[in-house]
């Protein structure tokens, strides 16, 4: 049975929108948050999920919920959370860097925990100069460069660009090395010229040859 069908049969405090809207749990109550929360944090889980928030000026989500369903699948849960002091809960459960922020949208991977890299779990702001159109191309470019085998591929890539300029820095400074020992070399080849023609010992050597 989906989410959202569960909701309109009288869970406490949640709500959902329809099918056309995208099957968003509205969350209104703490049980309901209680629940988002188990959810969340729950080990068994192996979808991710979606939160929006309420944009003040116009009460409505940040996105369309139904632009969220087009990128995220029919998997997902989709919540709604309208209620700031519901976020304020959130955030005392997940902590601030994992919380959701108002006026956001935010995806959680499974393997969420509060001690989770932010990073992994990212959130896209609405700004005052963006369309949502464009705020929903960004929440789609972050869904998938998040997703657990990007993210995987991603390390990789990183480690190994990593490796090459710790390795590009090595050739460098054993460059840099070898110029400085042959600059020195060439300066005591230079001055050992110049003192055989003026007649004299090259310097290290005055008074090695006297009777």
């Amino acid at each position: 049975m989906r989410p959202g069908q569960r909701a309109r049969a009288g869970r406490p405090g949640a709500g959902a929108v329809g099918a056309g809207d995208g099957e968003v749990i509205v969350v209104r109550s703490q049980q309901a948050l209680r629940e988002l929360e188990a959810y969340l944090l729950s080990g068994d889980r192996s979808q991710p999920v979606v939160a929006l928030t309420r944009l003040a000026e116009l009460n409505e989500p940040v996105l369309a919920p139904g632009g969220v369903r087009a990128v995220v699948g029919g998997g997902p849960r989709i919540y709604y959370l309208p209620g700031e002091y519901l976020l304020r809960r959130l955030e005392g459960v997940l902590g601030r860097r994992l919380a959701l922020p108002a006026a956001g949208v935010r995806v959680w991977w499974p393997g969420l925990c509060t001690r989770s890299a932010p990073g992994d779990h990212p959130y896209v702001l609405a700004l005052d100069s963006e369309s949502q159109s464009d705020m929903l191309a960004e929440f789609a470019r972050e869904f998938d460069l998040s997703r657990p085998l990007v993210r995987e591929e991603i390390t990789v890539i990183e480690a190994a660009r990593a490796l090459a300029e710790y390795e590009l820095s090595r050739a460098r400074e054993q460059n840099r090395l070898m110029q400085v020992r042959l600059d020195r070399v060439l300066t005591r080849a230079q001055r050992a010229e110049r003192a055989l023609q003026s007649g004299e010992s090259p310097v290290g050597q005055t008074g090695r040859d006297a009777p």
